[in-house]
């Protein structure tokens, strides 16, 4: 429900967002060509009909709202933080008036005022927010008066009852109000009514205050699956909406979701992250990023080429088996670092600092990270992205994973070219463990603004590194 209430608040705010911008676009086409001239200030050039100016409307709404979304103006925690909403709607303001008036400087045939671009960049950051203020204040002074307001009852005060608790206090413009927690185990305290056995007659003693509570979130473990099927069925009887949070910290989880098949809930505790916009974006990013990257420093890739070539016989790629999303094998390429058959006798190797095999320009690739380049060819090609965990080699992960608790687990997202392991320093002969502590942090908090975090500190720092060899 506090899903899909926020979702909903998200959606009406966005389209009350695009009726701004026709606002403030007209607001600022009569003050330029209406209220200056007649007040005397800023004298004006050439005056144009509002119709000129609202033919280009549709383009200007499509570019500022896509702007906006971009900017994060539309996450629901940003409602309640004033400095941040500030922040976010100034941000998203200066780039989405810059990209506009950039598209509009290319139609020569009309004539675009400057000062009008500037009052409409003045106007909507001004409308935006006091739009929210307005509702804001209006929430606040309506809970004052009792409004609003949807009390909420917890079973089970653990980490799950404790962590949805401040999930709603996160949300108060939903008017989520918990009155407290039920739960057998828990020490007597303020926000403790009573036992899970209680649940009954606190819900009466709501209801005869004129209070009553109108959710009720099961959030016990499963080992008490006996006692939640009692629950479900004594609250059957009552009008409060009953919602069941399952405790799944107890279990291994990553990219954990709920979705139906024919009706029949399916919790999804060990999958790949679901394909949505971000990661289409991400892709994008990658085709992007590669393509120009690629460009750029092509004469380098010249040199290296020839060097290689001239240092031993053999080819200038070295094509060498990786495992990336899930379990899918595929050629990652590299300058040819080692001279042709270097692993006939020994087999596959894992690289150490006391190794000779490279040859004298292998290991100055290497200790740069120069020999890692023609990665962005596998970017291309979709087998990896210039961000996520670094593919390793089927015969070592089939060392690793019954070895190293939670290693498969890396492989539900795109293999990359760097990492969050490998920017902070787990890359080479160091920790396997710590490197997927690592990886599977990336993997659960992976946003685009956290992607270019890691691109920034991999130019900083990522290329040349003590472990690299």
């Amino acid at each position: 429900m506090l899903q899909e209430q926020s979702r909903l608040f998200q959606r009406l705010l966005f389209f009350a967002d695009a009726v701004v911008i026709v606002v403030s676009w007209v607001l600022a086409y009569y003050t330029r060509f209406e209220i200056f001239p007649a007040i005397g200030v800023f004298a004006l050039p050439e005056w144009l009909p509002l119709s000129r100016y609202m033919s280009f409307l549709p383009w200007v709404i499509m570019i500022s709202m896509l702007v906006f979304w971009a900017s994060g103006l539309y996450v629901p925690d940003r409602a309640q933080r004033i400095s941040t909403l500030v922040y976010t709607v100034a941000k998203a303001i200066v780039l989405g008036v810059l990209i506009v008036a950039a598209s509009l400087s290319f139609y020569r045939a009309l004539y675009f005022s400057r000062l009008h671009m500037l009052l409409f960049g003045l106007y909507t950051p001004l409308l935006l927010v006091g739009l929210r203020a307005a509702i804001l204040v209006h929430l606040r002074n309506g809970r004052k008066q009792g409004k609003y307001l949807r009390r909420v009852l917890i079973i089970g005060a653990g980490t799950v009852g404790k962590r949805l608790k401040e999930a709603f206090s996160q949300y108060p413009w939903m008017g989520f109000d918990t009155v407290g927690f039920l739960d057998d185990a828990a020490p007597k305290a303020e926000t403790i009514l009573g036992s899970t056995a209680d649940v009954s007659a606190v819900l009466d003693q709501f209801e005869a205050a004129g209070t009553p509570i109108q959710y009720v979130y099961i959030a016990l473990p499963f080992s008490s699956m006996d006692r939640i099927v009692e629950l479900s069925g004594e609250l059957s009887t009552r009008l409060a909406h009953v919602c069941l949070v399952p405790d799944l910290f107890q279990l291994d989880i990553l990219n954990s979701r709920v979705t139906d098949i024919g009706g029949l809930p399916v919790i999804h505790m060990i999958d790949e992250a679901p394909l949505d916009f971000r990661r289409a974006v991400k892709r994008v990013i990658d085709l992007v990023f590669s393509s120009v990257f690629l460009a750029l420093i092509s004469p380098l890739l010249l040199v290296i080429a020839i060097s290689v070539k001239l240092s031993s016989k053999g080819p200038v790629f070295y094509k060498q088996e990786r495992m990336g999303l899930n379990g899918q094998h595929f050629n990652m390429l590299k300058f040819r670092s080692m001279p042709v058959n270097a692993e006939s006798d020994t087999g596959a190797v894992w690289a150490t600092s006391e190794e000779n095999r490279a040859t004298k320009v292998g290991a100055f690739l290497r200790r740069t990270s120069l020999d890692e380049l023609p990665q962005f060819i596998n970017v291309l090609k979709g087998d990896m992205s210039v961000v996520g965990p670094r593919p390793e080699r089927p015969v070592f992960i089939d060392e690793f994973k019954n070895k190293v608790p939670k290693y498969m687990l890396r492989h539900k997202m795109k293999a990359g070219i760097t990492g969050w392991a490998q920017v902070n320093g787990w890359r080479g002969n160091t920790s396997i463990e710590k490197r997927i502590e690592f990886d599977l942090f990336y993997i659960q908090n992976w946003s685009l603004r956290m992607d270019l975090k890691i691109m920034l500190m991999t130019l900083w720092s990522g290329f040349i590194h003590e472990n690299a060899y």
